[in-house]
C-alpha cells in the first residue's frame, strides 16, 4: 500500500484520544458498605458485564473512526496489473491509435480484437481524466489525419470510439504512428503520449525506418490485443486463363494459398465458384510459412460472356482474406478488316502481308481475331457495322461519302487505325481525312535513307510510350522487341483548331516526334500511326514487339478486353470509369447493394470519373443511362480484393517499435500498472463508524 500524502499519517496519533477519555472518564466513587447496595450488585453481575462490553465497543468504534480521519486525508492507494497499459493522470496530450485494419478483424471466441481493441480504448480514455487532451486515431492504410484533432470533450471521444468500423484494408502504422507524432508536436502539454492498440503485424510496419527518431517523440505505450500467435491461411493470388484443352469455353483458374502460422495445415479445402455455383473442390496441405498452389478447370455456361468466379477457401479466424474473386470474360472474336492502299502481285511486298500476318499467326483458333482484307476500291461493299476495327494502310485520301460513313461508325463504337505511307499527301488529307484524324498532319520527315545507306545510324527508335496504357501494359519498360526498331521515314503531326476533342502521345521517338496518337469520337476511338506497318519505312515488322504489338491495338481499338489486371483493383485503391457525352447518369453498385450515382456536373465535360468508393471486396458493377434508358455496362464492370499484405499476421520485432521521451527502452512493449484508491472506502467505512458512535451513545 502507497500514499499520495503520507505526512497526514501523522493524524493516526490521535487514536489516543478516545482511549484517554475513556480513561479519564472511568469514575472511581469511594467505597462504603451498605447491605442492601451489596445484595443488589450481587444478583444482578450479567447486567455489569453487558455494560463493559458496550464500553468497549464504544471506545474501539472511536479509535476506528480516528483512525479513519488520517488515513483517508493521506490517499491510500495500491497498484495492480493493467493489462500491458500505463495510465498517467492529469494534463497531457494524447492519441489513442486503433488498428482498423482488417487484420484486427481476427476473431478469438466471441468476439473480435477490434472490439478488443475499442474496448481497452475506452477503458484509457476513462483513467486519462477530464483534464488531458486527447484524439482518437486508426491505423489503417489511407486513413484521414485531417479530421483528427485533439479534444476534451471525452463523451464525443467516447462515441467516436464506439461508432468505429473495422476496414477491409491493410495496417499501415508506421504512417499511423508518424502522424500521430506530429499532431502532438502542436500540443502545449510537456506530457504527449501515444497509446496503440494493435495487432503488431509485421507488414503494417516500414523495416529501418521508425517513426520518430529514438528518444525524440512522444511516450509510446503499446496494448498488443493478442500476446500469442495468430495462425491464419489465406488466399493471396488468383488468375485465370483460357484453357484450349477445355474448347473455347474452357477456363483455368489458379489459386495461391499461403500458411502465415507456426503450425502444419492439412486437409483444408478449396472451393471454386463460378456465379455463386460451386464447380470444383480440392484439399491443401501446407507447411508453416509455405506457400501452395491449386489448380482448376472448369467451362463456361454457353450462355455467359462475363463470369463472375470466387475462389474460396473453408474459413479461419480471419475470415476476410478466405476470398478472392475474379471476373473471366469468353472473348467473342474481334472482327478487323484490313484495308490495302497499296496491293501487290507479290505477297510479301503487300502493304498488309505482315499486319495480316501479325493478326492471325498461322491461323490458330486461340487468336480470337477474325480478319478480313479488302482494297480501296471494294470498301464501298464493305458493311461496316460487321467490323469492330478497321486499319486504313496507306490508302489514299477517300471520297467524302466514305470519310462520312467511317466517321458515323467511328461515333458509334468502332475502332480506326490509319497508317500513313507514299499513298499519303499530309495536305490533302488533312482536306478530305480531318474526320478520321486523330492529329493533323504536317509534313513527311527522312530521318535516314534506308537501313543499308551510310546515314542508316540516323534512324529513329521509339524512345517513349505509355506503360499504363492497354496497347503497351503486356511491354516491359525496356521492351527491347520495339525499341531495337529502326525508323526511316514518318510523318510530323501538330496541333490543330480544326479538330476537337482530347488526343493523347501513346508513343514517340526518342527525337520527340508522335508514332502513335489517339483521339475519341463518340464512343469510338482513332488511332493515328505516323510510319507505316510494313517495312517500306522501317523494320519494326521483323521484330519480335510487333505481333504482341498490332494484337494488342486490335482488341483496343474494338474494346476486347487485352488485360485481365485491368479489371481488378485492391480495396481502398480508385476506379476510373470511362464518361461518354451521352452518359446522363452512371451508377456503381458495391458488393453490399450500395449504390453510388454520378449525374449533372459531376459528369459534364468529363471522359472519366475517379470511382473512390471500393470499400470492400468482390464485384461492382455499373449502370448507364442513356437516351433515357438505363442498361448494365459489363465492360465497366470491375473487381475487387483485399491487398494479400494484411493476410500476415506475423507479429513485429520488438527492435522496430519506435521510443520517444519515456516511453519504453528498445521499443520493448510497455508493461504497465493500474493505481487503485482506496480513500474512498476509508471515508465510507469513517462515516459508518460515527454512525455506530452515535447509536451506542445514544442508546447509553
Amino acid at each position: 500500500m502507497e500514499f499520495l500524502a503520507p505526512l497526514m499519517l501523522v493524524g493516526l496519533a490521535g487514536v489516543a484520544v478516545p482511549l484517554i477519555i475513556h480513561l479519564v472518564g472511568r469514575r472511581k466513587a469511594p467505597v462504603k458498605k451498605f447491605a442492601a447496595m451489596d445484595f443488589l450488585l450481587g444478583t444482578n453481575r450479567r447486567v455489569a458485564r453487558r455494560l463493559r462490553v458496550r464500553e468497549m465497543v464504544l471506545l474501539v468504534v472511536r479509535a476506528l473512526a480516528t483512525l479513519a480521519v488520517p488515513l483517508a486525508i493521506a490517499k491510500p492507494f495500491v497498484s495492480c496489473a493493467a493489462g500491458g497499459m500505463t495510465v498517467a493522470r492529469g494534463p497531457q496530450a494524447v492519441v489513442l491509435l486503433l488498428d482498423n485494419s482488417f487484420t484486427a478483424g481476427y476473431r478469438k471466441g466471441s468476439e473480435t480484437l477490434f472490439e478488443r481493441a475499442k474496448d481497452k480504448a475506452r477503458r484509457v480514455l476513462e483513467e486519462l481524466g477530464p483534464e488531458a487532451d486527447v484524439a482518437i486515431a486508426f491505423t489503417a492504410e489511407g486513413g484521414d489525419a485531417t479530421t483528427v484533432e485533439l479534444s476534451r470533450d471525452h463523451l464525443r471521444l467516447r462515441d467516436q470510439i464506439d461508432a468505429a468500423q473495422l476496414t477491409a484494408r491493410p495496417a499501415a502504422t508506421t504512417v499511423a504512428l508518424r502522424r500521430a507524432a506530429a499532431l502532438l508536436a502542436t500540443s502545449n502539454h510537456q506530457s504527449r503520449r501515444v497509446y496503440l492498440f494493435s495487432t503488431l503485424a509485421a507488414s503494417g510496419f516500414v523495416p529501418g525506418e521508425p517513426a520518430w527518431p529514438p528518444g525524440a517523440g512522444p511516450e509510446l505505450h503499446v496494448v498488443p490485443l493478442e500476446d500469442g500467435e495468430l495462425p491464419n491461411l489465406a488466399i493471396t493470388a488468383a488468375t485465370a486463363e483460357k484453357d484450349p484443352d477445355m474448347g473455347p469455353r474452357g477456363v483455368r483458374v489458379t489459386v495461391e494459398v499461403q500458411n502465415f502460422g507456426g503450425q502444419k495445415v492439412e486437409g483444408r479445402a478449396v472451393t471454386l465458384r463460378v456465379d455463386g455455383r460451386a464447380v470444383a473442390r480440392g484439399l491443401l496441405t501446407l507447411g508453416p510459412g509455405e506457400t501452395a498452389q491449386k489448380k482448376f478447370t472448369t467451362t463456361l455456361p454457353p450462355d455467359v460472356r462475363t463470369a463472375e468466379v470466387a475462389a474460396e477457401l473453408d474459413g479461419d479466424s480471419l475470415a476476410l482474406d478466405d476470398r478472392r474473386y475474379l471476373r473471366v470474360e469468353v472473348r467473342r472474336d474481334v472482327r478487323v478488316l484490313l484495308v490495302d492502299g497499296d496491293p501487290r502481285t507479290v505477297r510479301h511486298e503487300d502493304e498488309i502481308f505482315y499486319l495480316e500476318t501479325a493478326l492471325r499467326p498461322g491461323d490458330r483458333a486461340d487468336s480470337a481475331l477474325q480478319v478480313s482484307s479488302t482494297t480501296v476500291d471494294e470498301l464501298p461493299r464493305r458493311r461496316l457495322a460487321d467490323y469492330d476495327a478497321i486499319f486504313l494502310c496507306n490508302v489514299k485520301p477517300l471520297e467524302p461519302k466514305r470519310v462520312s460513313e467511317l466517321e458515323e461508325w467511328v461515333k458509334k463504337g468502332g475502332g480506326l487505325l490509319i497508317s500513313l505511307g507514299e499513298n499519303v499527301d499530309p495536305d490533302a488529307y488533312d482536306a478530305a481525312m480531318a474526320p478520321l484524324l486523330a492529329q493533323e498532319l504536317r509534313t513527311v520527315h527522312q530521318f535516314a535513307l534506308g537501313p543499308k545507306a551510310p546515314d542508316a545510324g540516323r534512324a529513329e527508335r521509339i524512345g517513349r510510350f505509355e506503360p499504363t496504357h492497354p496497347i503497351f501494359s503486356i511491354f516491359s519498360a525496356k521492351s527491347p522487341g520495339l525499341r531495337e526498331a529502326a525508323f526511316w521515314n514518318a510523318v510530323l503531326v501538330g496541333p490543330s483548331e480544326k479538330m476537337g476533342g482530347e488526343r493523347t502521345t501513346l508513343a514517340r521517338f526518342a527525337g520527340g516526334a508522335p508514332l502513335l496518337v489517339e483521339a475519341r469520337r463518340g464512343l469510338g476511338r482513332l488511332l493515328l500511326y505516323t510510319s507505316t506497318l510494313d517495312r517500306d519505312w522501317n523494320d519494326l515488322p521483323i521484330h519480335p514487339g510487333y505481333l504482341p504489338l498490332v494484337q494488342q491495338v486490335a482488341r483496343y481499338l474494338s474494346r476486347s478486353p487485352v488485360e485481365n489486371a485491368d479489371t481488378e483493383l485492391a480495396v481502398g485503391r480508385t476506379r476510373d470509369i470511362a464518361v461518354t457525352p451521352e452518359d446522363a447518369r452512371i451508377e456503381v453498385i458495391s458488393p453490399s447493394g450500395k449504390k453510388d450515382l454520378f449525374e449533372g456536373a459531376r459528369l459534364a465535360g468529363r471522359t472519366t470519373i475517379p470511382y473512390g468508393g471500393v470499400a470492400e471486396p468482390g464485384f461492382y458493377h455499373v449502370m448507364v443511362m442513356r437516351n433515357g434508358a438505363t442498361r448494365a455496362l459489363p465492360a465497366a464492370d470491375f473487381v475487387a480484393n483485399v491487398d494479400p499484405r494484411g493476410s500476415d499476421t506475423r507479429r513485429v520485432a520488438a527492435a522496430e517499435l519506435p521510443t520517444g521521451g519515456s516511453g519504453a527502452p528498445n521499443g520493448e512493449v510497455a508493461q504497465g500498472t493500474r493505481r487503485v484508491e482506496l480513500w474512498h472506502g476509508l471515508a465510507a467505512a469513517l462515516l459508518l463508524f460515527l454512525l455506530g458512535e452515535a447509536i451506542l451513545t445514544w442508546r447509553g
